[in-house]
């Protein structure tokens, strides 16, 4: 990204409390272009932030995956909710949190960032 002369900012901050059972449907952060999470608290077994295949629209009328399918052939791909850990992706990338399948609340917070 050619971002000489311009500034970052972060626009939008908010923190995320999945009590058991939450989700958080699939979507995308519009007027920014880098999001993240900074995750607090992930009881073990507490569901990931799952990404979707961009390409998804363009492949409607492929076959079925085989089950084992190499990584970069996946559809969808979840990196796990680590305490401690950041997690940053451009903003147009569809996403989502499964609902929470543990007894324990998962925290994080989120943000995004936009240039001027």
């Amino acid at each position: 990204m050619d971002l000489r002369g311009r500034e970052i900012r972060m626009t939008d901050c908010w923190v995320n409390i999945m009590p058991p059972t939450a989700a958080h449907s699939l979507h995308l952060h519009p007027n920014s272009f880098i999001s993240g999470t900074y995750y607090v608290r992930t009881p073990e077994g507490c569901s990931g932030l799952k990404f979707e295949d961009p390409r998804l629209s363009s492949l409607m009328a492929a076959p079925p995956k085989v089950p084992n399918v190499r990584d970069e052939n996946r559809l969808y791909t979840t990196y796990p909710a680590e305490a401690g850990n950041v997690i940053l992706f451009e903003s147009w990338l569809r996403h989502e949190v499964a609902a929470n399948p543990t007894q324990s609340e998962r925290i994080s917070v989120s943000f995004n960032y936009n240039w001027s």
